[in-house]
């Protein structure tokens, strides 16, 4: 499973999933069926309908992905309260 926590990680997956030819429908599935997603995510993007607004235009690539993720847990990891 894939764990999808944030906003961020959610619109990217779904607007790849689109890149690569998924329908809306078997995009939302698809994470459905395969990722842990948190409330946030849940009601958010999937009971609030607003996943119907990403466009597979706008998907970045895996790899700036990943760099944007990390940079965000180093950020997140540095001002943690100790």
């Amino acid at each position: 499973m894939y764990i999808i926590y944030e906003l961020f990680s959610f619109d990217n997956i779904f607007r790849l999933l689109l890149k690569n030819n998924f329908s809306y429908e078997e995009a939302i599935y698809f994470i459905l069926a395969n990722c842990s997603l948190s409330g946030l995510v849940f009601q958010e993007r999937i009971h609030n309908k607003k996943y119907l607004k990403l466009l597979a235009k706008d998907a970045i690539s895996p790899e700036e992905s990943a760099i944007k993720s990390r940079l965000i847990y180093d950020i997140m990891s540095c001002c943690k309260a100790d």
